[in-house]
């Protein structure tokens, strides 16, 4: 018997020292980055153009563009008299409108090989990342250069292919440690001005377990507009919602976050299926409006993220929800951790009571994006991706077909995920629409996305950063995430990292 452990505790040893020695190896691999395309293209005439016109939701047809610089100099309906070294390209009546933008994502340090390219790649060049890779991990008192720092001097030395990031966040606040009623000025003012230090552009809210007394979550408020750091996030289930959006709350993510705040009367329930089937039961629609309409005049946003929301907790028990096509985009471990998440989900519901539930839930969600639309309340497009079977990219337009499914009009949910973006962040007078002496970055779409939102899939072209991808480029880019996703390098860099936040 002695003899036996013997050998099987070498064994077992010999294992996990390949095993080490293998991951070793598998990190120490040089990362490859997709870059820029090296030939600008500043100048151009574009000629027999449809202008997808977001604002007013029509389409212009047959115009010539000019671009001179990266910027849109003139639009006609004429030919436009250009110098003669300018390249005049005939779009031949394919469709042209604004880039997108993903207001909800996540990134990691293996960003630029899993992410960048597929976001590209389908037409979303601008993005607000709601934590990177250290947002879980980091001590508030960790001051080290972050992720989007890293990645623009990779863009200014190497061409990094990099959409635009305005605001990325390293911090999620889950909690205030071991603050109380006599200390909660002091630990709040200590946290917002470590936040402050770090350069954290918003403070993002997620304080669903801890729940804050409201008292302190008011002081948090008021400490943060003071030091000129916005509150958002998570809407915290124990607060009064419309003091939280009073005092300045900018952003509220997700769908399930709303459907708590239009029942009068609250209850607390352990059992999520019950929790869920209470509030379905005493949805007020007095109570919804009034919300609604209170988000509005304070201008804070709605990011319903339905992809990722409700919707795939009932998509879940649908066996192709794990098969999706899109996978070849995805790491490996990243991919069994999302089917392993899944199925332990599946088995924590009932299929024949707790499914209809579910569904009734998510379609409640799509009711109120409906709702808020309909109230003025501005909202975003995004998907929360690197959340399970979302897809860089690829499901902001699901996300957008998801919303012309809640009762928006094409030409509503485009707008969402253009101007509505540029509006966020006070940038209209360079994005969001295709309008004379803005920055040209843009989609060419080989379909009318008003005619079908779907459309907005079937990229002929995107023009960011002063160059054109063309169809065969976009294609590359495909490819070369695929290829990183699947590559034991990123594997092994995947998993260290995983091991690295545990």
């Amino acid at each position: 018997m002695k003899s036996f452990l013997k050998k099987t505790s070498i064994i077992l040893i010999i294992f996990f020292l390949l095993l080490g020695l293998t991951l070793y190896i598998g990190i120490k691999l040089p990362k490859e980055i997709y870059k820029q395309k090296a030939v600008k293209t500043p100048d151009f005439l574009l000629i027999n153009c449809n202008i997808v016109d977001v604002i007013s939701g029509k389409i212009i047809p047959n115009r010539q563009i000019l671009v001179q610089n990266g910027v849109i100099k003139a639009i006609d309906s004429l030919l436009i008299n250009v110098p003669p070294e300018i390249s005049i390209i005939d779009v031949k009546g394919k469709y042209l409108m604004p880039s997108l933008w993903d207001m909800h994502i996540h990134t990691l340090s293996l960003s630029p090989q899993l992410h960048f390219p597929l976001l590209i790649a389908n037409g979303v060049t601008g993005v607000r990342d709601m934590g990177d890779g250290d947002s879980w991990i980091s001590d508030i008192d960790d001051v080290s250069t972050r992720d989007k720092a890293k990645w623009e001097k990779l863009e200014n030395d190497e061409g990094l292919l990099l959409p635009k990031i305005i605001q990325s966040t390293s911090y999620h606040l889950e909690d205030i440690e071991d603050i109380n009623k006599d200390n909660f000025k002091q630990k709040i003012t200590e946290l917002i001005t470590k936040l402050k230090v770090r350069n954290e552009p918003f403070i993002k809210v997620q304080l669903e377990e801890s729940e804050l007394p409201d008292y302190m979550f008011y002081e948090l408020q008021y400490q943060a507009k003071a030091q000129g750091i916005s509150t958002l996030g998570h809407m915290p289930p124990n607060l009064e919602i419309n003091k939280v959006v009073n005092n300045g709350f900018k952003s509220i993510e997700h769908a399930w976050a709303l459907i708590p705040y239009f029942v009068k009367e609250k209850k607390k329930l352990d059992k999520d299926i019950e929790k869920k089937s209470f509030e379905l039961n005493n949805q007020d629609s007095t109570l919804t409006q009034q919300v609604l309409l209170n988000i509005a005049k304070k201008d804070s946003y709605y990011v319903p993220t339905h992809v990722s929301s409700n919707r795939k907790e009932y998509l879940a028990f649908e066996p192709d929800f794990n098969n999706n096509q899109n996978n070849i985009y995805t790491e490996n471990t990243q991919l069994f951790l999302w089917k392993t998440l899944n199925w332990l989900h599946t088995k924590g519901y009932d299929k024949k009571t707790d499914l209809p539930i579910l569904k009734k839930y998510y379609l409640r969600g799509l009711e109120i994006t409906r709702l808020a639309n309909e109230s003025g309340v501005k909202i975003l497009a995004g998907t929360d991706a690197l959340d399970r079977n979302v897809y860089y990219g690829i499901s902001l337009h699901d996300e957008l077909n998801e919303m012309v499914k809640a009762g928006l009009s094409n030409a509503a949910a485009l707008k969402i995920a253009t101007y509505n973006a540029a509006d966020y962040y006070g940038l209209t007078n360079d994005y969001g629409s295709i309008e004379v002496g803005k920055k040209a970055d843009f989609i060419l779409l080989k379909q009318n996305p008003l005619d079908n939102i779907r459309n907005t899939k079937y990229i002929h072209s995107v023009y960011y950063n002063l160059r054109w991808y063309n169809t065969k480029d976009l294609k590359e880019m495909k490819n070369f995430v695929k290829k990183q996703a699947k590559s034991f390098g990123i594997s092994c860099k995947f998993i260290w990292n995983m091991i690295k936040q545990h």
